[in-house]
């Protein structure tokens, strides 16, 4: 009897700490749902700021070491 005490305590135990997580989950879900306009400007300068700096000079490097290996192989564009 003693122990089915204690496995009821700790089952209620674990719902409230299940009960708080979902809490926490919900929360979170609805502040990426609230994405204003201020936040989809800042998403977008980010990603434009991310492809200016770092995706454009890596394609620049992947084409100059392409063509230079072409030149080598002989191939003409």
């Amino acid at each position: 009897m003693d122990q089915n005490t204690k496995v009821v305590q700790e089952l209620q135990e674990l719902k409230q700490k299940v009960g708080h997580l979902e809490n926490l989950l919900t929360e979170q879900a609805n502040k990426k749902e609230k994405a204003g306009p201020l936040r989809i400007f800042m998403d977008a300068v980010v990603s434009l700021l991310f492809g200016l700096i770092i995706v454009g000079p890596v394609v620049v490097v992947v084409v100059g070491v392409l063509m230079v290996v072409a030149s080598w192989l002989g191939i003409r564009f």
